[in-house]
């Protein structure tokens, strides 16, 4: 019982930590013109995937000491995106429609497809070695340049009085966003290793079920806050940047920082259902109504549908 607490504790500490970080890039983005989808692609979407980085460097830490923690590290990364382009997608697909512009849909769809091919590609042999992690982060380094050049359009400084002030009180937000981070990633990639040990299920099961969709949380609170507002390029865009990010930073990271195991039931399994919803949203997306209420409620059940195979076919393994 004590361990669960001291796990929610973690997950709490995780969103608490993500926000205030999340609220630092918000203001400085507010000293620039930027189009809400960029702001979620480009700034909403790194920020909330705090989570998944500082879990995925934690574990490879452990990785270093000597003990196995792949399953934290790939299980985390692929366990949020599924839960992203699924229930969290899904949910806050009921407060508003989604829709992407052509350019938009066909850039980030093919970004979003492409990276879990490449992600398969590498740990086709069961090892994402530090080179193919460095290609991973290479990847997303790549896709983010054109990013930031497809919306150099919309960038344009604004002069404010106060940018002083209110330079400080954000770096205050970003260092106890980040320490809050590190100290609450430690509790929950311990605590989800005790759980696979105690449960008799693959660390993998834990970083999916638990952790991933833990770890969405700031998604979630992103994304449907976002719909509420009418936002819905700010929201969509926040998730498939996110997704884009969860499938080549973590598994990235961890792989450079130490040479990371891709068990075969990932790459049987859930990359293959990772890939299958990803494609139904980007056709979603390409509709006229985008992704609808319909559409929305057809995502949240292939979650549900998921995480059943996943405790009751695949007995968490």
């Amino acid at each position: 019982m004590v361990a669960i607490i001291i796990f929610i504790l973690g997950l709490i500490g995780l969103w608490l930590g993500t926000n205030w970080v999340v609220k630092s890039a918000i203001g400085i983005a507010e000293r620039f013109n930027l189009s809400h989808a960029f702001v979620g692609l480009a700034i909403l979407s790194v920020g909330t995937d705090l989570p998944e980085v500082f879990v995925s460097i934690n574990a490879s830490v452990l990785q270093l000491k000597g003990v196995e923690s792949s399953g934290i590290i790939t299980g985390n990364a692929i366990g949020s995106s599924i839960s992203q382009i699924s229930i969290i997608l899904g949910i806050a697909a009921l407060f508003l429609n989604f829709t992407l512009s052509k350019k938009e849909l066909i850039r980030d769809g093919i970004a979003l497809l492409s990276s879990i091919i490449l992600l398969l590609a590498v740990g086709f042999d069961g090892i994402v070695t530090r080179l193919e992690g460095a290609i991973l982060l290479c990847a997303y380094i790549v896709y983010y340049i054109i990013l930031l050049k497809s919306n150099s359009n919309v960038i344009s400084e604004k002069n404010n009085s106060s940018k002083q002030l209110s330079i400080l009180k954000l770096t205050s937000y970003l260092i106890i966003g980040f320490a809050v981070l590190i100290f609450s990633s430690h509790l929950v990639v311990g605590k989800a290793m005790y759980f696979a040990k105690q449960w008799g299920v693959a660390q993998s099961f834990v970083g999916i079920v638990l952790i991933g969709l833990g770890s969405s949380l700031p998604e979630l609170a992103v994304s449907i806050t976002a719909a509420i507002k009418k936002s819905g390029g700010m929201s969509v865009g926040n998730i498939i940047g996110s997704n884009i990010f969860d499938i080549l930073i973590p598994i990235g990271i961890g792989g450079t920082i130490s040479k990371t195991s891709m068990e075969g039931g990932l790459l049987k399994f859930d990359l293959p259902v990772l890939f299958a919803a990803t494609l139904l949203v980007v056709i979603f997306l390409g509709t006229k109504k985008g992704v609808s209420r319909r559409e929305a409620i057809a995502l949240i059940i292939i979650y549900l549908l998921y995480i059943l195979a996943k405790i009751f076919i695949f007995k968490g393994q």
